[in-house]
C-alpha cells in the first residue's frame, strides 16, 4: 500500500473532523459527554485509530479532542501522528469555539495551526509556523472540529439547517450535509439504525458519506469518501457516554 503523507493525514482529519456547528434554538443544546474509538481504512486495509473525547473543562466549558494515530501494515512506512483539539463553551443558545489546536507530526515534518476566537471583536487570530494574522467572523462560525457536536445535535431537529460556516485554512469555508434517508448498517455484528447524510465542502465535487446512529445521539458510527485511488472509511470500533 503506497499513501503520501499529504493524501494520509488529509483524508484522516477530513473524516474526523467532517463529522459538528450553529445549532438551532427550537431545542436545548446539551453537549454529549463521550470517548468513542475508531479504525481508519484503506480499501478494507486498516490504516490507523482515532480516539475522540469530548468532555467538561470547568463550569462553563467543554474540550473536544481527537488523536489520530498510524497502525497496521503504514505504520512500517511511516509514523503520522495529528491530534486536534478545540476548547468551547455554550452562548445564547449555541456551540462557541474558544480556540483552536492542530497539531501533526509527518514523519520528518512538522505542521503546527493555532486559532483564537475573539467574540468582543469578531476576529480569529490565525498562527500557523511563525506567521499570524486575523480573519474577521460572524456569530454561529466555528472552528472545524466542533462541527461533529453541532450536526449531532442538529439531525434530531428534521427542520434543521444542516449548513456549516467553518473557520478553517485562514478563510471561511461553508459544509453542507444532504439527508439522504435512514438505513440499517451492521458494524463488527452490530446494528444501527442510522440516518444517512452526504457532505459537500464549497462547491468541490468531492462527497463524504456518513451514517450517524439515532441510539448514539446521532454519532456518526461511519463515514466513506471514495477516490480514484481507492475507498477511505472511520469506523466505529466503541463508545461511552458519561452523565
Amino acid at each position: 500500500m503506497t499513501l503520501s503523507k499529504k493524501v494520509f493525514i488529509t483524508h484522516c482529519v477530513i473524516l474526523i473532523s467532517t463529522l459538528f456547528l450553529q445549532t438551532s434554538l427550537a431545542s436545548e443544546l446539551i453537549v454529549p459527554i463521550f470517548k468513542a474509538d475508531y479504525t481508519l481504512h484503506h480499501n478494507d486495509i486498516q490504516i490507523g485509530h482515532v480516539a475522540l473525547t469530548v468532555k467538561k473543562s470547568g463550569a462553563a466549558q467543554y474540550q473536544l479532542t481527537s488523536s489520530t494515530k498510524t497502525s497496521g501494515l503504514l505504520s512500517f512506512i511511516r509514523d503520522d501522528d495529528v491530534e486536534e483539539s478545540s476548547l468551547f463553551d455554550l452562548y445564547n443558545g449555541r456551540i462557541r469555539p474558544l480556540s483552536y489546536h492542530y497539531k501533526a507530526d509527518l514523519g520528518d515534518s512538522q505542521k503546527d495551526i493555532i486559532l483564537n476566537f475573539d467574540w468582543s471583536k469578531l476576529k480569529v487570530n490565525n498562527s500557523i509556523a511563525g506567521r499570524s494574522w486575523k480573519l474577521a467572523i460572524t456569530d454561529g462560525v466555528i472552528d472545524k472540529a466542533l462541527m461533529q457536536i453541532a450536526l449531532m445535535h442538529d439531525l434530531a431537529d428534521n427542520d434543521a439547517s444542516l449548513s456549516y460556516q467553518i473557520a478553517d485554512g485562514g478563510r471561511l469555508k461553508n459544509y453542507v450535509f444532504t439527508r439522504i434517508g435512514t438505513e440499517k448498517i451492521t458494524l463488527d455484528g452490530r446494528q444501527y439504525d442510522t440516518i444517512k447524510l452526504a457532505r459537500k465542502k464549497d462547491d468541490k465535487p468531492l462527497i463524504t458519506y456518513y451514517w450517524c446512529a439515532k441510539s448514539l445521539a446521532n454519532l456518526p458510527v461511519l463515514l466513506r469518501r471514495e477516490k480514484k485511488y481507492g475507498t477511505f472509511e472511520m469506523r466505529l470500533d466503541q463508545v461511552k457516554f458519561s452523565d
